[in-house]
C-alpha cells in the first residue's frame, strides 16, 4: 500500500464500499475503471483495455470512457446484468488542496433505472423484494411477502400469499428486472430454484430484511406513526421496508416520487397462471419480442402511460361486473363518437410521460428540457377538459370532477424557465429574465463588460495605430490582445506578454485583467444563481408530485378507453354482457391475434356454448392442424378481453365471470429438474386440478400423450370425468386425440362433443376450421403427415401399416363409472377360436415355477405357436 498513489487508495477505499458494482470513477472528463472491473467493462463495452503505470511489473489494468458519453455506456452495462456505482468529483479540482474529493452518488442496478433513454416507454421496470420463514425453503413456507417498486414511476405495492404459486403468478405479471434477497441466502440452494434465470438475485445486506429496521424506514419515509396505515400484512410490509431501505442506499437521495403502498389482493382479480399466460401469449416473454401477442394487436395508445396501463389490464382482469360494465360504457363512448375520439387521440399524443418526468424532477434528475416538456404537456389538460366535458359515461364522469388541470406546476416553470433551454444546467441560459432580480443584474454586467471590451479594442487600435488589433478570449488564457508579428514593433510598453505563437503575440494590460476578473467572478456567479434557481424551481415542482401522478393516471385512463375503441372500431369487435352466471356464450368467435396477422386463409368464426351443468365439458377431437389449439385460446382470450373491460372479436358473447383461466397445452421436459415430459404435464394437471373451482375456466390439450397409449387413454379419461363431476365441475375445453373419449358424452348430461370439420378429396384433406357438434371418427395423421412433407414411400408404407392395425387390433370399450370407480370395463371376449398357447398360459402360476421348469414351459409354448402357424 505504501507504494499505491493517493488517487488509487481513494478509489480502492471506494470500491471496498462497493464490491458487487462496476465502479466508474470520474478522473477529469473521464470515468476510469480499474483492476477486474476494467477486464469485465473491456469486453462487454468493446473498448480498449490498458493499463495504469505500465513500467511497473504489476501495472494496473485501467479502461475508461467520457464522461460526456457514460449513459450509453452504463446502458450496455446494465443490459448485461451489471451494477454500476457512479463515483463523482465532488470539487473543482483546480480549487481542491490534495486529492480531489470523491463520493459514489448513486449506485445504477437494472432495477433502478431512472433514465428516459435506458427504459421501454410502456413497461413498468420493477425491482422486487420476497420475504418468508428463511430457516426453511420457499416452497415450505407458511406465508411469503412481496412488495415490488418502479422507481421511474413511483409504483409501489405489496402482496402475500400462503404459498409460492400466487406469488410466482404475480411476479410472471410484472417481470421483476431483479429481486432482492438477505445476503444470508447466498450460496444456498432453494432461492435458486425459485428464482431461476427468469429473475436475476441481487443480495443485500440481511439487517433490511429484520422487521424492526424495516418498520422503521417505513415510518421514516411515509411520515406516519403506525405502519398498520399503510395496509397489508407483516411479512409484506417487511418486504417493503427490505425494498425501500435497498433503494435509498442505492439512490443516495430523497425518494419523493414514492408517495403511496398500495397492497393487492387476489381476490378482486382473474387469476391467470404463469402457464396460461405464456401459452395464451398475452404479452412479450422477453423485452424484445411484441408482435403475435395480444398485447400488440390492442395496443393503440398514445402515451406511454397508457401503454403500461393497457399490460395491466390483460394481466389483471376483473372479477365484478359492475366495474367491467363501467370500462365497457367509457370504451362505447368513444366506440360510437369517431370525432370524439380523433380529437382526444391527437391531443393525448402530444403528452409526455408525465409519471417520469416527475419521478426524474422528484429525484433531482430532470435537466431544463424536460422540465419544458412537461410544462407543455400540462399546457394541454385544460383543453382535454374542453374536449370531455359532455361525457355521460359514469367512468369519465368520475374522472372529470376531480380533474387538475396542475396550473401551479404551468405557471412556475413558464415564468422561471426559457422556452427552449440548452440540454442541462451546467450550460447556463436556463432561467427566464425577470425570475430572479440578482441574475438580472449579473447578466447586465456581463452585457456592460462584454461592451468594455469592445471599447477597449476600438482604444487601442487608436493608440496603437494597429487597424488589426483584436481583444479575444479563450478558457485556457482568459481575455488577451492578439497582435500580428508585422506589427509587435507598435506596441506600447505598458502591454504585458501572455502566449507567443508562430506569427502573432497575445497581451494583456491592467485595465483588461481588472475588467477579465470582473467578467470572470460574473460567469461563475452566473452559473450558481441560475443551479440555485432551478434546483429551487425543481424542489417546488417535486411538491407538487402527488397532483401530477394523479393526472397521469386520469391521463392513461382516457388514452386507454380511447385506444380500445379505436381497435374495437378497426377490428370489429362487439361489446360483450359480462355477469355473475355460469353461461359462456360466444357467437362468431374469432382469435384476436391470428385473424391478423395469422394465415394466409379467411379466418373462420367459430360459436361456444357453455352452460353448466347442462353443457359444462367440451371434448374437442379433430386432425392436427385442424384448428383445436386455436378454438381453445380463442375462447379463453374472449373471456379475458370481456373482463378487462375491452369490446370482444365475436357477432355476440355473453360471459359468465371466469375465476381464474388455466391450460395444459404442449409437450416439454424439465430435464435440469430431473423431469419427464410426462412428469411435467401430470405435475401441471396437479396444480391445475388443485386450485381450480367451478368458476374456472380449463383448456386441456392432448393430456396422457406423454405416456403409453392405455395408460394416458385412463389418465385423459380420470381427468376429464373429474373436471366434469361435482367435485370440481369447472368449465373446461378438452381436446384430445383419444376418440374413445367421446363415449363420455353419451352417459354424462354435461359432456359435448365437437369436432373440427374436414372434408377428403382424392386421398386428401381439406381443413375447413369450422367447429361442429359430434365426435370426429378418424385422425387423418397420415393424411397430415403428407401435407408436413414426408417421403412418399414413409406415406405409403404407413398406410398399409394402419390397414393391418385396423384389421387385427382389439381394442377394449370404454364406460364411464356406475356406483365403483373403475374406467374400463371389457366388452364379452369376442367369438373367436382361442390359441392353445394362450390357453395354457393363462392356466399357469408363474410364482411357482422353477427356473428349469420355466425354460421347459417356453419351449413348448414356442412349438405349440409353430404348429398352430402352420
Amino acid at each position: 500500500m505504501a507504494e499505491i498513489t493517493p488517487l488509487m487508495k481513494q478509489y480502492l477505499e471506494t470500491k471496498r464500499q462497493h464490491p458487487d458494482a462496476i465502479l466508474f470513477f470520474r478522473v477529469g472528463d473521464f470515468y476510469e475503471m480499474f483492476y477486474q472491473d476494467a477486464i469485465t467493462a473491456s469486453k462487454v463495452l468493446q473498448i480498449a483495455l490498458t493499463s495504469r503505470d505500465k513500467s511497473k511489473e504489476n501495472a494496473v489494468p485501467l479502461c475508461g470512457v467520457p464522461y460526456h458519453a457514460a449513459s450509453a455506456y452504463i446502458a450496455k452495462l446494465i443490459k448485461a446484468g451489471y451494477a454500476v456505482a457512479v463515483c463523482e468529483q465532488m470539487e473543482d479540482p483546480a480549487l481542491a488542496k490534495g486529492i480531489v474529493k470523491r463520493e459514489v452518488v448513486r449506485v445504477i442496478t437494472p432495477g433502478t433505472l431512472i433514465e428516459p433513454e435506458l427504459l421501454s416507454p410502456k413497461e413498468n421496470n420493477y425491482v422486487a423484494a420476497v420475504t418468508w420463514d428463511f430457516a426453511a425453503p420457499i416452497e415450505k413456507a407458511k406465508g411469503i411477502g412481496l412488495s415490488y417498486l418502479d422507481l421511474s414511476t413511483g409504483d409501489f405495492r405489496i402482496a402475500s400469499a400462503e404459498g409460492w404459486s400466487e406469488i410466482e403468478s404475480e411476479l410472471s405479471k410484472i417481470e421483476p428486472r431483479e429481486i432482492i434477497l438477505p445476503a444470508r441466502l447466498e450460496g444456498k440452494e432453494h432461492p435458486s430454484v425459485f428464482f431461476p434465470n427468469r429473475w436475476p438475485i441481487r443480495y443485500v445486506p440481511s439487517a433490511l430484511f429484520l422487521p424492526e429496521q424495516a418498520e422503521a424506514l417505513l415510518k421514516s419515509h411515509f411520515k406516519i406513526h403506525s405502519i398498520a396505515a399503510l395496509g397489508g400484512d407483516p411479512l409484506s410490509l417487511i418486504a417493503a421496508g427490505a425494498l425501500l431501505g435497498h433503494v435509498q442506499e442505492t439512490q443516495k437521495t430523497a425518494l419523493g416520487n414514492i408517495l403511496s403502498l398500495r397492497p393487492h389482493s387476489f381476490g378482486e382479480q382473474m387469476r391467470i397462471h404463469p402457464l396460461a399466460q405464456q401459452h395464451l401469449e398475452l404479452v412479450p416473454t422477453s423485452r424484445r419480442e411484441s408482435a403475435g401477442t395480444l398485447l400488440h394487436i390492442l395496443d393503440r395508445t398514445v402515451t406511454p402511460m397508457g401503454g403500461r396501463l393497457l399490460k395491466e389490464w390483460i394481466l389483471r382482469p376483473l372479477l365484478s361486473p359492475a366495474k367491467i360494465a363501467e370500462r365497457q360504457e367509457a370504451i362505447a363512448l368513444f366506440y360510437d363518437d369517431l370525432p370524439l375520439r380523433i380529437r382526444l387521440r391527437n391531443l393525448l399524443e402530444k403528452i409526455a410521460d408525465l409519471e417520469r418526468l416527475i419521478g426524474r424532477i422528484s429525484l433531482k434528475a430532470a435537466q431544463p428540457r424536460e422540465l419544458i416538456a412537461l410544462k407543455d404537456s400540462v399546457a394541454l389538460l385544460p383543453e382535454i377538459q374542453k374536449t370531455l366535458s359532455g361525457a355521460t359515461a359514469p367512468l369519465l364522469a368520475d374522472l372529470l370532477r376531480t380533474w387538475d388541470n396542475l396550473d401551479e406546476v404551468y405557471q412556475l416553470i413558464e415564468n422561471a424557465i426559457v422556452p427552449e433551454p440548452p440540454p442541462t444546467i451546467k450550460e447556463g441560459g436556463v432561467i427566464r429574465e425577470g425570475y430572479l432580480p440578482q441574475l438580472d443584474e449579473l447578466r447586465r454586467f456581463q452585457k456592460e463588460g462584454r461592451a468594455m471590451l469592445t471599447q477597449i479594442e476600438l482604444q487601442e487600435r487608436r493608440r496603437t495605430g494597429i487597424e488589426s488589433l483584436k481583444v479575444r478570449y479563450n478558457q485556457v488564457f482568459g481575455y488577451y490582445i492578439e497582435v500580428s508579428e508585422a506589427h509587435l514593433k507598435k506596441i506600447p510598453p505598458d502591454y504585458i506578454r501572455k502566449q507567443t505563437l508562430t506569427r502573432a503575440e497575445r497581451f494583456t494590460t491592467d485595465e483588461l485583467r481588472s475588467i477579465e476578473q470582473k467578467l470572470t467572478g460574473a460567469e461563475e456567479a452566473v452559473l450558481a444563481l441560475e443551479a440555485s434557481a432551478f434546483e429551487e424551481v425543481r424542489h417546488d415542482l417535486a411538491l407538487q408530485a402527488a397532483r401530477v401522478q394523479a393526472m397521469a393516471k386520469k391521463v392513461a385512463l382516457l388514452d386507454l378507453t380511447a385506444a380500445l375503441a379505436e381497435v374495437a372500431h378497426q377490428n370489429n369487435y362487439r361489446r360483450p354482457e359480462v355477469n355473475e352466471g355460469m353461461m359462456i356464450r360466444i357467437v362468431e368467435g374469432r382469435h384476436p391475434v391470428l385473424e391478423q396477422f395469422g394465415a394466409r386463409e379467411t379466418f373462420v368464426p367459430n360459436d361456444t356454448l357453455f352452460d353448466p351443468p347442462s353443457q359444462r365439458l367440451l371434448i374437442l377431437t379433430g386432425p392436427n392442424m385442424a384448428g383445436k389449439s386455436t378454438y381453445m385460446r380463442q375462447v379463453a382470450l374472449i373471456v379475458l378481453m370481456a373482463q378487462m373491460g375491452s369490446f370482444v372479436p365475436a357477432r355476440e358473447a355473453t360471459i359468465g365471470i371466469v375465476d381464474q383461466i388455466f391450460t395444459r397445452v404442449g409437450a416439454q421436459d424439465a430435464l435440469s429438474e430431473g423431469m419427464s415430459t410426462f412428469m411435467v404435464e401430470m405435475t401441471e394437471m396437479a396444480q391445475i386440478l388443485r386450485h381450480a373451482t367451478p368458476r374456472s375456466l380449463i383448456l386441456l390439450d392432448e393430456i396422457g400423450r406423454g405416456t403409453s397409449t392405455f395408460d394416458g387413454m385412463s389418465i385423459a379419461w380420470a381427468i376429464a370425468e373429474y373436471s366434469h363431476s361435482e367435485r370440481l365441475g369447472a368449465r373446461t375445453l378438452f381436446a384430445t386425440h383419444y376418440h374413445e373419449l367421446t363415449q363420455l358424452a353419451g352417459a354424462n348430461e354435461g359432456i359435448r362433443n365437437y369436432h373440427v370439420s374436414v372434408r377428403e378429396w382424392n386421398d386428401e384433406i381439406i381443413f375447413l376450421r369450422k367447429m361442429v357438434e359430434g365426435g370426429a371418427d378418424k385422425s387423418y395423421g397420415i393424411q397430415v403427415a403428407r401435407l408436413a412433407g414426408l417421403p412418399a414411400e414413409i406415406i405409403e408404407r404407413a398406410k398399409a401399416v394402419l390397414k393391418q392395425l385396423e384389421e387385427t387390433s382389439w381394442r377394449p370399450a370404454l364406460s364411464p363409472p356406475a356406483a365403483q370407480p373403475d374406467l374400463f370395463t371389457s366388452l364379452p371376449p369376442a367369438k373367436t377360436e382361442t390359441h392353445p398357447a394362450l390357453e395354457r398360459l393363462r392356466k399357469i402360476d408363474p410364482l411357482h415355477l422353477t427356473p428349469m421348469q420355466a425354460l421347459q414351459l417356453l419351449a413348448e409354448l414356442a412349438e405349440a405357436a409353430k404348429e398352430k402357424s402352420e
